[in-house]
């Protein structure tokens, strides 16, 4: 058999010279690897300029980039103002509501709880579903939701559902004074009638504030105020509610006595022109708005 010697004291002193085997000699030529090195001291002298640059000569730029994250302008809506009749009786208000919204990546709840959302919401379980599988980072569930429906969702405490002050019109007339009311839609802006002929007037400036939410996107701290919500002015309107009320049920009944499709009737003040009552046939329910009757 082959006899492996021992490198002698002197070779071992001078050590072995393994470039020279033909199997580790470097094939690549020297200013690669210069380059090489040049081209990496580069990338990490651009970071360290462009680190400077951010931290120490544009720090407002990352100050705006993180508040973006962290604080938001919340809307304060502005109460609309209420409607009478020339005798100081209310024809239209506004009631608080609620509008529940949701940040659908951050809803975590099991089926049950969410099937009592859908209960309190009053809408299909399926329908709130396919709210809370958008991919946006905020969706109305439901506007305008009644303040005790709003409560018993808030005891709920689902992480990622949420609500925000809104208002709702009410008109306790109904559908006697449905035609020279109007209605409002559901932002609160006047759609028909005096309504809308007189929405600058009654539906106020609305105002905002700045907050610093968590990531769930509740609200830790009020910041200030941008700008102060500003009501809008009651309207009082010539009209008389109990002739109005008179006109509406003697309108009906002749429409009804002479099968007619439809009717109207005004009454006027003969000495001013003030219209006294003014009612339409057929009419609705400004407060439902489902339907004729």
């Amino acid at each position: 058999g082959a006899v492996m010697r021992a490198p002698s004291r002197k070779a071992a002193a001078r050590g072995v010279s393994f470039s020279a085997s033909p199997v580790l000699a470097v094939q690549l030529p020297a200013w690669r690897s210069k380059l090489a090195m040049f081209l990496i001291f580069c990338a990490f002298l651009a970071l360290a300029v462009r680190a400077f640059w951010l931290q120490a000569l544009s720090t407002e730029f990352l100050q705006k980039k993180g508040e973006a994250r962290y604080a938001r302008t919340l809307e304060t809506p502005a109460v609309r103002g209420k409607i009478l009749d020339r005798n100081g009786e209310v024809m239209a208000s506004s009631l608080p509501v609620k509008a529940i919204w949701a940040i659908p990546e951050a809803v975590d709840a099991n089926q049950d709880k969410l099937r009592r959302l859908a209960q309190l919401l009053d809408m299909p379980y399926a329908d709130l579903k396919k709210k809370l599988d958008s991919d946006r980072s905020f969706v109305y569930l439901k506007r305008q939701v009644e303040p005790e429906a709003a409560d018993q969702i808030a005891a709920l405490e689902l992480s990622g559902i949420h609500s925000k002050k809104e208002y709702k019109r009410y008109y306790p007339a109904g559908h006697i004074a449905a035609h020279v009311l109007g209605f409002t839609n559901v932002e609160d802006k006047g759609q028909e009638g005096v309504e809308l002929a007189q929405q600058s007037a009654l539906g106020g400036v609305t105002g905002s504030r700045r907050v610093i939410q968590d990531r769930l996107g509740r609200v830790v701290e009020d910041i200030a105020f941008i700008r102060e919500p500003q009501d809008g002015k009651d309207l009082t309107l010539s009209i008389d509610g109990k002739i109005q009320y008179i006109a509406f049920t003697q309108l009906q009944q002749a429409v009804e006595e002479h099968r007619a499709k439809a009717g109207a009737i005004v009454v006027l003040d003969v000495r001013t022109g003030e219209v006294l009552a003014l009612a339409n046939m057929p009419t609705y329910n400004p407060n439902s708005r489902v339907g004729l009757t």
